[in-house]
């Protein structure tokens, strides 16, 4: 009896070998990108990893990872492998979901598409943008939110994305969604680091100094040398304890910014009546200091919407800073301008100046514009403008040596919702 031949239904033996070598290389590979993925520390840098390993294990042209927006409904971020700059500028802007890409978001489940072309799902692409045909699309989860999407386009050495293609894909999509989140869990420690450092900073520097200048006058006024003696001591006691309250409170706040745990509360405020509250607490110091404020308002200005109690805690930080920085017998100059749908409010003062070079720095908590002067900026200035931003505005400064600075605050003239 002749021997039996091979089957004609199953593949030679040397070509199941050659099957088994090609998937055992391919998920080989999945192995070293889930290591590549992970030995990321900062979310862009996975992100950026995360296409750049699918695009090559999956085998791909183009790769791109939307980030969705809070509501989850749209791309807020969008990150691509396989364009250069050149090819990404010539496109535009970045795609916002719509087609197959927003099918992916919707369904939340994996997606392939054999020519994006024809395709009745597709949304069609803007000019300049390279031809694409084979699509696949898969989630990215982290617990029971969907974090954003993997899509790829133009397989490599075949037609359309197939059954496989899709199984690693996924693959990389869990591993992406651990990496993801172990990044968010790093940048949270950091953030907490970053609390630590600046506490035990406003402990070792400005908190120090305030209560070392309190100590010291609430000495001699405790040894009562003379009257004049102690009420001098009495009155720097109580300006060093206000400064030390100023300081913790600044602190505090600072956190809770940087914690994303300050809302503003929406009221109407007239802007004049605004800087005459702030200017009323420092008559006495500037009468003390010989230092005379001008106020300029060329129009009256309606009232606007703001929350008046972080307004006048900038107003009052950046007119704390123009008093430390002037001279005795100088004077601070405040102006309110209307600026396009905007209220700009303006502290001037006759100070030493900013050089241009560390400008930025100053509204970095404890930094020194002035290493000679053995003066901090504190926190006030840092305070002030992430509270601006919390407003809708922005605080900023111009300034030359020897010329003093001028800060300007602008607030839109309608309070955000």
């Amino acid at each position: 009896m002749p021997a039996k031949g091979p089957s004609r239904s199953a593949p030679p033996r040397s070509g199941r070998l050659v099957e088994a070598r090609r998937v055992e290389e391919r998920f080989r590979r999945l192995l070293s990108a889930g290591v590549a993925i992970y030995s990321q520390r900062t979310l862009p840098d996975v992100l950026q990893q995360v296409v750049d390993t699918a695009r090559d294990v999956v085998g791909a042209r183009y790769a791109a990872l939307g980030v969705l927006d809070t509501g989850g409904t749209r791309l807020a971020e969008f990150v691509t492998s396989g364009l250069d700059l050149a090819a990404r500028t010539r496109i535009g802007d970045p795609p916002h979901g719509l087609g197959l890409l927003g099918l992916v978001i919707g369904e939340k489940r994996p997606i392939r598409a054999a020519d994006l072309t024809c395709d009745p799902r597709r949304h069609g692409f803007p000019p300049h943008h390279p031809p694409m045909k084979s699509f696949l699309g898969v989630p990215i989860t982290t617990g029971q939110t969907v974090f954003g999407n993997l899509y790829l386009t133009e397989k490599v050495g075949g037609a359309e994305f197939d059954a496989e293609d899709e199984s690693i894909a996924v693959l990389l999509a869990g591993q992406a969604a651990v990496a993801v989140e172990n990044a968010r869990l790093l940048e949270q420690v950091r953030g907490m680091q970053r609390q630590r450092d600046l506490f035990f900073a406003m402990m070792n520097h400005e908190l120090r100094n305030a209560l070392t200048g309190v100590y010291g006058w609430a000495e001699r006024l405790v040894r009562r040398k003379s009257p004049e003696a102690a009420e001098q001591a009495a009155l720097e006691v109580y300006e060093g304890t206000e400064r030390t309250i100023t300081l913790l409170n600044n602190f505090l706040d600072l956190t809770r910014l940087d914690a994303g745990k300050v809302r503003p509360v929406w009221r109407e405020v007239e802007p004049a009546a605004a800087v005459e509250r702030a200017l009323t607490g420092f008559a006495p110091a500037a009468e003390e200091k010989r230092i005379s404020f001008k106020v300029d308002v060329p129009v009256p200005l309606a009232p606007f919407e703001t929350d008046p109690v972080r307004l006048q805690q900038i107003l009052v930080n950046l007119l704390s800073n123009a008093m430390r920085h002037s001279p005795s017998g100088g004077c601070i100059r405040v102006a309110l301008r209307s600026k396009g749908d905007g209220i700009e409010f303006v502290v001037q003062d006759e100070g030493p100046g900013i050089p241009l070079e560390v400008q930025e720095r100053i509204f970095e908590p404890f930094e020194r514009f002035d290493p000679h002067s053995g003066l901090g900026t504190g926190l006030g200035l840092p305070v002030s403008r992430r509270l601006a931003e919390v407003l809708g505005g922005r605080l900023t400064v111009l300034s030359e040596p020897e010329k003093g600075a001028i800060f300007t605050l602008t607030l839109p003239s309608k309070g955000q919702t």
